[in-house]
């Protein structure tokens, strides 16, 4: 009877570990070296400016749910990220505009059915920061534009005629937000 090798189990289990010690390696190594992941990186607010004001929204949709779902992702957002304390006008160092350029969903229909695919919501934007004192521009983070895809149809129409959005469409929609949200504080967190 001639005995099996178990070289090729063994030099897999070899390599699994080896493998998996290089990846703890450099996952810790990384942030040492002072590479962070975009999402968590801190950022550098225009002239260290913490305490700001988040001023007015301009959105000029009609969706008027909109605006709190952008003042709240972009305060938790900064506050995460940037060490911002929100405070009255009278107290700001900054002050924050946000400017809804565009916002849209759209839909991809398929057959004579016209059955929904695929549908997206996107969002286009710039924000900007004001000095307090004298209400300069100190920073804008230029268009920012995000998007998220979809299933299923934008709404439906209820019995009053009013039109009822899914919850997959305002799910959407808030992750196109949070996007653009976090792709402005990344604006804010590179350094030159």
């Amino acid at each position: 009877m001639s005995k099996q090798s178990s070289f090729p189990e063994n030099w897999s289990t070899w390599w699994s570990g080896r493998l998996l010690w290089a990846v703890l390696c450099i996952a810790l190594f990384l942030p040492a070296c002072g590479y962070q992941l975009t999402a968590r990186a801190p950022i550098q607010l225009p002239d260290d400016s913490t305490r700001l004001y988040l001023n007015k929204v301009t959105n000029p949709t009609t969706e008027t749910w909109l605006e709190p779902m952008l003042r709240s992702s972009l305060r938790d957002e900064l506050t995460r990220r940037g060490n911002v304390t929100w405070v009255d006008r009278e107290q700001a160092e900054a002050t924050v505009n946000i400017d809804v350029r565009s916002y849209s969903t759209s839909d991809a229909l398929k057959g004579r059915d016209d059955v929904t695919l695929k549908s997206s919501a996107s969002i286009h934007m710039v924000v900007t920061f004001y000095s307090a004192k004298t209400n300069a521009l100190i920073w804008t983070s230029g268009p920012v534009t995000a998007s998220e895809s979809y299933r299923g149809s934008g709404g439906t129409r209820s019995s009053t005629g009013e039109l009822q959005y899914n919850n997959a469409k305002r799910e959407a929609t808030q992750n196109a937000i949070d996007l653009a949200v976090r792709m402005v504080a990344d604006n804010l967190g590179q350094k030159f």
